[in-house]
This record gives C-alpha cells, sequence and structure tokens, in this order.
C-alpha cells in the first residue's frame, strides 16, 4: 500500500465521524419537530374538544330553555265574572299565587318551594324535574296542581307533550289527561297551560271539566283568552272553579312583579279575593323574596285550594 494512499484513511475517517454527527443531529431535531407536532397536536385537540364541548353543552341549554313555553302574551287585568259575587272572608282579604310551569328550572324551583310563604305550585307532566320538586312540595305541605297544556292560537305557541287539542276524541282526550295526572300524583287541582283556542270551545271543556269532576278535582282558569268558556263549563258540570285575575311576570323585572304584586293585593281588597299567576324565573323569586312584606299584611296569603273552598262555601 502506498504512502498516498495511508495518507487517505484519515479524511475518510473524519468524514464518517462528520457525517455521523450529522445523522445523529438530524436525528434529533426530527425527533425534536415530531414530539413538538404531536405536543401541538394535543394541545389542539384538547382545545377543541374542550371549545366545542363547551359550546355545544351550552348550545343544548340553551336549546332547552328555548323549548320552554310560557303562558300566551294575554296581559288584560279581568273584572269579575257578574255571575260571580264578590267574597269576603272574615279576616283579610285572600290571596293565593300559584306557581305555573313548575319542572323545568330546578334550582330556582327549590328555592321558591323554600320561601316561607303559602304558595300553590302547577307542574307540567312532561317536566325532567316535575317528579322530584312535586314530591319536595307535597312534603313540604304545599298544594300541588296540575298545570295542563292546551291547544293555543297561532302556531308559533308550542303547548309540549301531553297537550290537550280541539280535534281529539273524547277517548283521547281522557287517555292524554290521565297520563298527566298520573305524573303529577299529589295535584288535588288542574289550571290550563296556554289553552287560548281550546278553552274557548263549550264542547272540549265541559268534557274535561267530566274528567276532573271523577277525579275529584278543583280547575283555576288561567285565564289566556277573554273568551273562555272554563267558569262556564265548570259550573255546568259542577266542578269548583275560579279565574286568576293577574299575569306577575309577563315582564321579567322585580319592580314589575312588584308592582303586579301590588295590583292583585289591591283586587283582593276590592273583592275579597284575588289569584295571580307567576313563574319560576329569578325576577319573581326577587319579588317574592322582597316585596311579601308589602303586602302580606294587607292580604291573608292562602292555597288555591283552601281560596276555592271558600269560594264554593258562598
Amino acid at each position: 500500500m502506498s504512502r498516498k494512499t495511508r495518507k487517505k484513511r484519515p479524511l475518510a475517517t473524519r468524514r464518517k465521524k462528520k457525517n455521523k454527527k450529522k445523522s445523529l443531529l438530524s436525528l434529533r431535531v426530527f425527533s425534536f419537530l415530531v414530539l413538538l407536532g404531536i405536543l401541538i397536536f394535543s394541545m389542539g385537540a384538547a382545545g377543541y374538544v374542550i371549545f366545542f364541548r363547551t359550546t355545544i353543552a351550552h348550545g343544548a341549554a340553551s336549546a332547552e330553555k328555548a323549548t320552554i313555553a310560557f303562558e300566551e302574551p294575554y296581559t288584560t287585568i279581568p273584572e269579575l265574572p257578574p255571575d260571580i259575587a264578590p267574597v269576603r272572608d272574615d279576616k283579610l282579604p285572600m290571596v293565593a299565587i300559584i306557581i305555573d310551569d313548575m319542572g323545568y328550572h330546578r334550582d330556582v324551583g327549590h328555592e321558591l318551594l323554600q320561601l316561607p310563604m303559602n304558595l300553590t305550585f302547577s307542574f307540567l307532566a312532561a317536566a325532567p324535574f316535575t317528579a322530584e320538586l312535586e314530591e319536595m312540595a307535597f312534603q313540604a305541605g304545599r298544594i300541588v296542581l296540575l298545570h295542563q297544556p292546551m291547544e293555543p292560537k297561532g302556531d308559533e305557541w308550542d303547548p309540549g307533550p301531553g297537550a290537550l287539542l280541539r280535534e281529539q276524541t273524547k277517548e283521547e282526550q281522557e287517555v292524554l289527561f290521565m297520563e298527566n295526572l298520573q305524573k303529577v300524583p299529589h295535584a288535588v287541582g288542574v289550571n290550563n297551560h296556554m289553552g287560548s283556542s281550546y278553552t274557548e270551545d263549550r264542547g272540549r271543556m265541559e268534557d274535561l271539566m267530566v274528567l276532573l269532576r271523577e277525579q275529584g278535582l278543583f280547575f283555576v282558569d288561567s285565564f289566556t283568552t277573554a273568551s273562555s268558556q272554563g267558569l262556564a263549563a265548570a259550573k255546568a258540570v259542577g266542578v269548583p272553579a275560579a279565574r286568576r285575575h293577574i299575569f306577575l311576570d309577563n315582564v321579567h323585572s322585580q319592580d314589575k312583579v312588584c308592582k303586579q304584586l301590588h295590583k292583585l293585593v289591591q283586587s283582593a281588597e276590592q273583592n275579597g279575593w284575588a289569584i295571580g299567576i307567576g313563574h319560576p324565573n329569578d325576577a319573581t323569586l326577587a319579588a317574592l323574596t322582597h316585596c311579601r312584606g308589602q303586602f302580606l299584611q294587607r292580604v291573608r296569603l292562602v292555597s288555591a285550594q283552601e281560596l276555592l273552598i271558600k269560594l264554593a262555601a258562598h
């Protein structure tokens, strides 16, 4: 082997070592980039899941709230019918306050049930928390009603599951009503949810009143239309009945609800009794919490059942 050849070997060796170092460096850089990519992907995936789960959950909650329908916007304060004389208790004027649409708003429902007030609670049979809150109301000694959905006017108002419709037969109506009543087992009376169309049908209302009479229930007309046949049908069939005077919370504002409570008291002072209807929302809860002292001194807060008994006795 020549000297010239021997001189080239160290250079080749150095090149191999240099290339090996470059390969190791490239491999390390590649591995780092892969790990960095995995880390970025994982963080992105986690962020995606958290964001969209939150968004979807929020959207689902909003959608659920959007499906909760309240009373139709009939806000006129009616005068007492001419054939029903004012009834005065031997004490203070009587006021009954019914909280409708119970069963959807769990937290607010709990807080309303814990108020030291003789409120009456009306439950929607299909609502997700009806079983829990209805039992709580019963254990607390509160009067429970079935809030029976009925056909409204206009497609924009959805009365929800279990609604009574004018096109139904008597048999269909009876099945729906009894199914709803079974889901509110402590109900001693019924009031209508919506129903501006249904309650104007005298025949349909009389069919319903027969069912109420058979079950020993009374009826409170939520009065979502001035042409409601609720009281006339109840009287014809022999079912104890009354009609609400004032919706308390068409406007969800504590001040507005307090003003409606004042109107309710004034109506009771004029006629000896009055019925107000509210709903489980923050404004109504706040008004009943902070304004009740202003009107409880002037009236006697009774359950809807006690009020109906007093009215039937006159």
